[in-house]
C-alpha cells in the first residue's frame, strides 16, 4: 500500500512544478532520472497515535523537495486529531541514494501548511532528516498517467528500481524508527495546453 502513496505524492508534486511554466509555452516534454525516499513512523500513547511521512525527490539534477505530512488521530474511534502536511522550496542536494538502493536525507527544513474551507494558513516550520537501508528485494515497476489543472493535461511515465528500507527519521531533533522506500527511475513528462 505504501508503494502507491509514493507514486501518488511524488509524480503530481513533479507534474505541479511544470504546470507555471507549460501554460505559458508551447508544448512542453521533459524527461531525466528522478532519486526518491520515502519514509514514514507512527507513534502512538494510550490515546494517540501520530504518523508521519516523509518525501524526498529530486526535481532537477542536483535540486531536491522534501514534502512532510503528519496526521494524529484518536486509537479509540480513529478520528483524527490534527493533521499537518508541508514541502520545501527546490534545494541544493540534500538527498543521496546508492547503487544498493540505501537513501539518506540531509536536514532540509519544511513549513507546515494548514488548509481548510476558508484557505490556507502556514504553521510551524520543521527540520527533518532520514536514513533508510536496503532490506531488499530491489523490483522493477512502471508507471504512467495522466492530470490536468482545467487549462493544460500532462502526462507522465515512470519506471525504475525500487527497495523496501528500514532506519530513522528525525523531525526537529526527535528520532524515529521508520520503514519506506528508496527508488530510482528514469521520467518523462509532457503537456499540451488549450489557448
Amino acid at each position: 500500500m505504501r508503494r502507491i502513496f509514493v507514486s501518488l505524492v511524488v509524480l503530481p508534486t513533479l507534474l505541479v512544478l511544470f504546470a507555471a511554466p507549460a501554460a505559458a509555452a508551447p508544448p512542453l516534454k521533459e524527461s531525466g532520472t528522478q532519486e526518491s525516499l520515502s519514509a514514514f513512523s507512527s507513534t502512538c500513547s494510550a490515546v494517540t497515535c501520530t504518523d508521519t511521512f516523509v518525501d524526498a525527490f529530486t526535481v532537477e539534477e542536483g535540486l531536491v523537495v522534501v514534502c512532510v505530512s503528519q496526521f494524529t488521530y484518536n486509537v479509540r474511534n480513529g478520528r483524527v486529531v490534527s493533521e499537518q502536511s508541508g514541502c520545501s522550496e527546490p534545494s541544493a542536494d540534500g538527498l543521496v541514494v546508492t547503487d544498493d538502493l540505501s537513501g539518506s536525507l540531509a536536514e532540509t527544513s519544511v513549513t507546515f501548511v494548514t488548509c481548510n474551507q476558508r484557505g490556507c494558513t502556514e504553521g510551524d516550520t520543521v527540520t527533518v532528516s532520514a536514513e533508510l537501508t536496503s532490506v531488499g528485494p530491489v523490483f522493477t515497476f512502471t508507471d504512467r498517467g495522466t492530470f490536468s489543472d482545467g487549462t493544460c493535461t500532462f502526462r507522465f511515465r515512470s519506471s525504475g528500481e525500487q527497495s523496501e528500507g528500514t532506519g530513522t527519521l528525525t523531525i526537529d531533533g526527535e528520532t524515529l524508527d521508520a520503514n519506506g522506500f528508496v527508488a530510482i527511475s528514469q521520467f518523462t513528462v509532457s503537456s499540451r495546453c488549450q489557448e
